[in-house]
């Protein structure tokens, strides 16, 4: 679960500190929502928020097990550092071993070679795969994704979304994408932002209809083909 108690929120968002929650206070039961809003620009910071990376200007959110980073965001598979490195990096951080972790991102990603290899020289799809597969080796009660999921018809995406369904049984899923389709899939219902709040809505399609889906200012510019994600914001 997650609990939002008294939150109140003013990033500096587009120029100008701007309200992005007023004294919230809501308990987000177990379950998988959608992220909808007539404003998806502010999901990033609302998310900010839910995973604890931001601390708010006051009240608190506590969550009950594991949060996971904000899964679909671009940033961290970068520089000299190889894909060995990260997992290790992981593992010390979540307290896995290592070489299963490693054994776990070998079998999912496509070419496995380009682990031992330093990032920065990784083709593309090799980054969107690894950043997916890291995703998967923690054990989280919670899972927040921001972005779409792996969705080109392949090998990668097959395992990914088998294991990720594996992963999702009985866990929270916070789900904000401008792809309708992959919300009505793993989504039950709405987490709903809007006039500096958060509420849930029990019908989806409702929402849906209410809030459709779209682009924000950060995905107009990422290209429909990139699902990269990143936990930089994590603080390894």
């Amino acid at each position: 679960m997650i609990h939002l108690y008294g939150v109140t929120d003013e990033p500096f968002a587009f120029g100008s500190r701007q309200p992005l929650l007023t004294d919230a206070d809501l308990d987000i039961p177990v379950g998988r929502y959608a992220l909808l809003s007539p404003t998806p620009e502010r999901h990033r910071q609302v998310i900010d928020v839910l995973c604890g990376l931001r601390p708010p200007r006051s009240g608190f959110v506590r969550h009950e097990g594991n949060i996971s980073w904000a899964i679909g965001r671009q940033g961290f598979v970068r520089g000299k550092a190889n894909g060995l490195n990260i997992i290790q990096l992981l593992a010390d951080r979540y307290e896995l071993d290592a070489n299963e972790t490693a054994d776990l991102v070998a079998d999912l990603i496509t070419e496995p070679q380009w682990l031992a290899k330093p990032m920065e020289h990784w083709p593309l799809y090799i980054r969107q795969e690894f950043t997916f597969a890291l995703a998967l080796a923690p054990a989280f009660d919670i899972y927040v994704i921001e972005g779409t999921i792996p969705f080109e018809p392949c090998r990668f995406t097959r395992l990914w979304l088998a294991l990720f369904e594996e992963r999702l049984v009985g866990r929270t899923l916070v789900f904000s994408s401008y792809r309708q389709n992959q919300l009505a899939d793993y989504c039950f219902k709405g987490l709903v932002y809007e006039r500096s709040a958060l509420r849930i809505e029990d019908d989806l399609d409702q929402c849906i209809i209410k809030y459709p889906p779209r682009r924000s200012r950060d995905d107009s510019g990422s290209g429909e083909e990139s699902f990269g994600s990143g936990f930089d914001d994590v603080g390894f």
